[in-house]
Parts: structure tokens; C-alpha cells; sequence
């Protein structure tokens, strides 16, 4: 046995059943790359995507949420927010002692939600014999598809009491202001009115429509979409703020009595209309304005627009001999004549291709000034006008405010028409002296000859006296606008003018005992719209008194009354409402008032009223 035996030494296997000595051996790389799962580039491309769709995103998101968040807003708000109006009282309107001419009465107005009207049909019947509204119109307002509809606006108290009564689903009440003019026609075409919203239309109404008219109270609450309140939801209230009330200078007294002079003065001279107007020359304040026909404001819409509109201020007529006041007074304060000069005055006169007549047929005269415009003759006017010269014959007729409108502060005014002197034609320098060919407003006419009181002043005419604000406060308004365009001298020179007119001329149907009146007459034919002159008059008045310290002064204009001279219509109408104005102002006597009437019976006995 002693034979050797060599041993190998152990053979170990690895998971490859590849045998190894001592280690397993290590496999043979791999000639290949092992390959990537996604490429750099689109990594960039996948982030610059995002980059972009977060940026295209927070865009976006600014626009909604700052540029067009507040539109977005308003949307939300108007699906959720209700607000609910309050119509402010208008201001009141009263005369200068504080007696109301307009004023703001509440109504009821009756609507409907037709979301809530339980039988349209049924609603309807009930509705329509109280409201006089027709079942159809009610039918379809009570099936509408909103939440709101008018059926009525201020409507009478008996009216909402009997609707109140009915107790109908759906149907509710809603307190509204209505203006309401106590004095019915008193000074209508002065105040004007306002509409069925409280808006002014017309007159005094209208021009201060944006002080009267006050602001509305807001009432802001949230809703959900049947209408309904959201619990424990904000709302805002802001109470309605009255608006602020005005004074007229108007003296409601007087007002009314002229109106009732003036209606009086339309029947009796079969005229088809007439405007009257009182002022206080020394302040421009107008303490009475009336036309005639009238109408009623508290129903507008039964009365046509011509009867609402303020005659005083915005229509214009020809003047006829009241405009001689231009003439007499230029010519004057030129210093081209005196009252004592004297003129050869025949009863015709021809100026280019024109003839013009006296109103009476008469040998040739001498008369002075003083008597050309005592007797209203055309033809020593036109002479006087001749000399004057058309320039200045231009010129004052601007100076007295023909051709620009007054200032009053009215809706409407008219400027009225003046020729400018370079229009001028062959026989204009005729047809200005004596009142043809120009228009004026009665409101200017007025004005021109209140200069004349002034001593030579003339002075803006104004209506509104003073406001209220809603605290109480009174504020008067600032004085009016003046300038001079006349001496003291010529002043004086055509108030004894004047004087004469009334104590021995065409205008003694005007004197007032106790009183010396100064004034002028005037007879004018009417133009037709085709040209030419028709057969219809416009007769006027116009004066101031007491003569040599006036307080008052008036106009009265009668649309082709008969008898048509002014004399014998408009100066007796001139008459009963200066009379009463004295009075009512407390203006005393001048002088014994019984010596006045014996003198004035006398001087009228053998004197008809003049022929203009």
C-alpha cells in the first residue's frame, strides 16, 4: 500500500457552471453601449412646454383676476345685490312772502312682481275697474317674465286705498312724490311743470330743474335668485336728500289780480290774447307775469304747447309807437333837439319808395318834440329819426337791449330782431323810428322804459329772490346787472315826455287819481308770415308811476283787441292793475287824490282816449 496517490486539489462551480480555481473567474465585457432611456434634448423641450403652459396659465389668471376682475365683480354683484330707489322731494317753489305756488305731495304707485301673482286673470278683473286700465294691458303686464312692472304711478289716494283693499298677491304700493301747483293757473306759464319722473319741463321748472330736483336715497341688500333675502347679508342705506326750494319775486296777491285784470281785458276787448307784466325798475324784480289764455300745470297734457309757452319772454312782436322811446331818447342825448324844438310836420311823409301817414288826417303842424310824442305822430318821428342818423339810431337801440334777450334767467328767451345798420335799406331809417321793422319781447320793452324811471339805468330784470337749501337756510340771490346808457338830463327830459303822454296825449285813459303816470301807447299792425302787413293790431301800454319817483312800472299788450288803439284798450287795463299795485306796494299818493280825479274827469270829457 505503500504506493503514493497525488490529489488534485477541489473544483468549485459558479451559477454559470463555469468551474473556477480558487475564484470564480469574471465574465468578458461586452463589446456594445448600453443605451439611454430618454434623449437631453427632449428634456428641454418638455420643460420649456411647461415653462410656457404655467406662464400661459398665470396669465390668464391675472387677467381674470385683476384686469377683468372688477367686470366680473359687477356681474356677481348684479345676480346677488338688489338696489332699491328713493325718490328725493323735490325743493318747493314760492312767491317772495313764502306762499307756495309749487310743492311735492306723496302719492302712491302701484307695481307688480308677476313672479308672485298667483292668477293674472283673475288679478286683472279685479284691477281694472279701479285702476281704468283695460284687462288685456293688465293680463299681459301681470305674465311678464321679469319681477317688476308699473301699473299705475301716483295715483290718487281713493285709488291706492281701493287697490290696498284688494289685498292681491303680487301687487304692492310705493310712496312717490308728485308736484303738486296749489294755485291750479295762477302763473302757470311761470312756473312751468314737471313730469310724471319729477323732472322739470317747462318754465321756472325747467331753468332750475338742477337745484330742485334733489338726490335719490339708495337702498342695497343681497338676494338669492327667487328674490329672497340672504340671511345675515350686508345692505347700505342712504337716505334721499331734499332739493333746494326757491322765492320768486312774484307777490302771489298781485300775480293774481293781474291775471284776473288781464282775462277781464280779453273779453271785454274781444282780444285774442294779451301779456301783463309788474316790476320794481329801481331792482328788476318782477312782481307779477301774466298771459293769457292759460293752462292748468296740475294737468299739462290738456293743454296745447302754445298756451305753456311764457308770452312775455319768448315771443316778439312790432312795437309800433312804444318804440319811439329809442328815437326820442338818442336824439336827445345827442343833443340833435330839445324838447322845445320845433319840426314842420305834414300828415304824409315819403322816404325812398315808401309813404308814411299820420293815424290821423291833418294840415301840415309845427310841433315840438314834446307834442310829436304827446299826439304819437309817425311822421315828426320819423323826421327826428332822420336827423338823429341811422348809426346812432343803431346804436341805442342796442343801448336799451333790443336784439339780445334780458337776462331773466328763463327758459326760451328771446333776443328779438334788429336789423344791424349795415342791412340796411332805403326806408329802414323810416320804419326803426316809429316800431316796424324790429321785434321785441314785452319783457324787453318793459325794461327799456324801466331805464327811464331809473334816471337813464338800465337794469336787469329778475324773478328768482332767493333759496332754501334742506338745512333751512336762506340765501338771497346777488343783485342784478346794471349799466347806464342815458344821462340824468335826457332821464328827466323824456319822464315829463311821457308825463304829457298820459295828462293830454293818445294815453290819458291810464291816469290814476292821486298819482302822475308817465308812459307811451303804442298801435302796431301785425306782419303776415308771406310778407307785408294783415288787419290785425297789437296794442300796447307800457308807463311807470309815480312819475318823478317811480316805484312800479308796467306793461299790458293786447293782441288785436277792438277798440285795436292802445289808448283805449291797453292803457285802461295799464290802469286798474297799476292802481292796485300802488296799493298793494303802500307807494303814497303824489297829491290830493280828489283834486286828481276832478282833474282827470275834466281832462277826459272833452278828451276821447288817443288814436294809439
Amino acid at each position: 500500500m505503500g504506493r503514493n496517490v497525488r490529489r488534485s486539489s477541489p473544483r468549485s462551480w459558479d451559477n454559470k457552471g463555469v468551474t473556477s480555481r480558487g475564484s470564480a473567474r469574471r465574465k468578458a465585457p461586452s463589446s456594445g453601449r448600453r443605451p439611454k432611456s430618454l434623449s437631453t434634448g427632449r428634456l428641454i423641450g418638455l420643460f420649456f412646454f411647461f415653462v410656457l403652459a404655467f406662464a400661459a396659465m398665470g396669465a390668464r389668471l391675472f387677467v381674470l383676476q385683476v384686469l377683468e376682475a372688477p367686470a366680473y365683480a359687477k356681474i356677481a354683484a348684479k345676480q346677488r345685490v338688489r338696489t332699491v330707489d328713493f325718490p328725493a322731494r323735490r325743493g318747493a317753489i314760492f312767491d317772495r312772502s313764502g306762499q307756495a305756488l309749487a310743492l311735492s305731495v306723496d302719492l302712491q304707485t302701484i307695481y307688480a312682481d308677476p313672479l308672485n301673482v298667483a292668477n293674472a286673470k283673475k288679478e286683472a278683473a279685479k284691477l281694472s275697474p279701479v285702476l281704468g286700465m283695460g284687462r288685456s294691458d293688465l293680463v299681459r303686464k301681470l305674465s311678464a317674465s321679469n319681477q317688476f312692472q308699473y301699473l299705475a304711478r301716483k295715483v290718487p289716494p281713493k285709488v291706492s286705498r281701493a287697490v290696498k283693499k284688494l289685498n292681491l298677491a303680487g301687487i304692492y304700493l310705493q310712496r312717490e312724490p308728485r308736484r303738486f301747483y296749489p294755485g291750479g293757473r295762477l302763473a302757470s306759464q311761470v312756473l312751468g311743470f314737471a313730469g310724471v319722473d319729477g323732472t322739470g319741463l317747462a318754465g321756472t321748472e325747467h331753468q332750475y330743474n338742477g337745484i330742485l330736483t334733489g338726490t335719490p336715497g339708495h337702498l342695497t341688500l343681497e338676494q338669492d335668485p327667487a328674490g329672497r333675502p340672504l340671511p345675515q347679508a350686508t345692505f347700505h342705506y342712504s337716505p334721499p336728500r331734499q332739493g333746494t326750494s326757491l322765492f320768486l319775486t312774484l307777490d302771489k296777491t298781485l300775480q293774481y289780480f293781474t291775471e284776473l285784470t288781464l282775462k277781464r281785458a280779453l273779453s271785454q276787448y274781444h282780444a285774442i290774447r294779451g301779456t301783463a307784466i309788474v316790476m320794481r325798475p329801481a331792482t328788476g324784480q318782477i312782481l307779477a307775469m301774466a298771459n293769457a289764455p292759460d293752462f292748468n300745470p296740475n294737468r299739462p297734457q290738456d293743454s296745447p304747447t302754445a298756451l305753456q309757452r311764457n308770452l312775455a319772454v319768448s315771443d316778439v312782436y312790432e312795437p309800433g309807437s312804444a318804440y319811439k322811446l329809442v328815437t326820442a331818447s338818442g336824439a336827445l342825448e345827442e343833443k340833435v333837439v330839445t324838447p322845445r324844438t320845433t319840426f314842420s310836420v305834414p300828415e304824409s311823409i315819403a322816404v325812398s319808395d315808401r309813404v308814411f301817414h299820420d293815424a290821423e288826417i291833418h294840415s301840415t303842424e309845427t310841433l315840438t318834440v314834446k307834442q310829436i310824442i304827446e299826439q304819437s305822430s309817425n311822421v315828426g318821428t320819423i323826421e327826428m329819426g332822420l336827423r338823429l342818423g341811422a348809426r346812432k339810431l343803431y346804436e341805442y337801440e342796442r343801448k336799451f337791449g333790443f336784439g339780445s334777450p334780458t337776462g331773466l334767467d328763463f327758459p326760451g328767451e328771446s333776443g328779438g330782431i334788429v336789423t344791424p345798420v349795415k342791412d340796411w335799406t332805403g326806408p329802414t331809417i323810416a320804419t326803426v323810428p316809429i316800431g316796424q321793422g324790429v321785434a321785441v319781447t314785452p319783457m324787453q320793452l318793459l325794461t327799456a322804459y324801466a331805464s327811464i324811471a331809473n334816471g337813464g339805468v338800465w337794469v336787469q330784470p329778475k324773478l328768482l329772490y332767493a333759496t332754501m337749501g334742506g338745512n333751512g337756510k336762506v340765501e338771497r340771490t346777488p343783485p342784478p346787472d346794471t349799466r347806464r346808457i342815458l344821462s340824468r338830463r335826457t332821464a328827466a327830459e323824456m319822464t315829463n315826455i311821457f308825463a304829457g303822454v298820459v295828462k293830454r296825449g293818445t294815453g290819458v285813459a291810464a291816469q290814476i287819481p292821486g298819482y302822475e303816470v308817465a308812459g307811451k301807447t303804442g298801435t302796431a299792425q301785425e306782419p303776415l308770415p308771406t310778407g307785408g302787413y294783415g288787419n290785425r293790431y297789437r296794442a300796447t301800454f307800457v308807463g311807470f308811476a309815480p312819475a318823478q319817483h317811480p316805484s312800479l312800472a308796467v306793461l299790458v299788450t293786447l293782441d288785436d283787441p277792438t277798440p285795436i288803439w292802445g289808448g283805449a284798450s291797453a292803457a285802461p287795463t295799464f290802469k286798474t292793475i297799476m292802481q292796485f299795485a300802488l296799493r298793494r306796494e303802500g307807494v303814497p299818493p303824489t297829491g290830493n287824490a280828489a283834486k286828481a280825479a276832478r282833474a282827470i274827469a275834466a281832462s277826459q270829457s272833452g278828451n276821447a282816449p288817443g288814436h294809439d
